[in-house]
């Protein structure tokens, strides 16, 4: 995709090796022995709690990480 620009390609990284595409996470979930979806939502709860520790630098309001799941837009 990349899984982080919202393109909903998983496997195109656009030519540029900062996108995270699925093969990526793959690869890091593997490493830890583990599943592509158990390194997902852990990625989430990870991000989820630091930001309670590093609230400077996680963006607010409709890139917040509070409407990460929620899709574009929000609910």
């Amino acid at each position: 995709m990349c899984l982080n620009c919202g393109c909903h390609k998983a496997h195109d990284d656009h030519e540029n090796a900062a996108n995270i595409t699925y093969e990526d996470v793959k690869a890091a979930a593997e490493a830890n022995k583990m599943g592509v979806a158990e390194s997902l939502m852990m990625m989430l709860e990870t991000a989820e709690e630091d930001r309670r520790d590093h609230t400077s630098e996680f963006e607010t309001g409709e890139h917040s990480i509070l409407r990460a799941g929620q899709g574009k837009g929000g609910a």
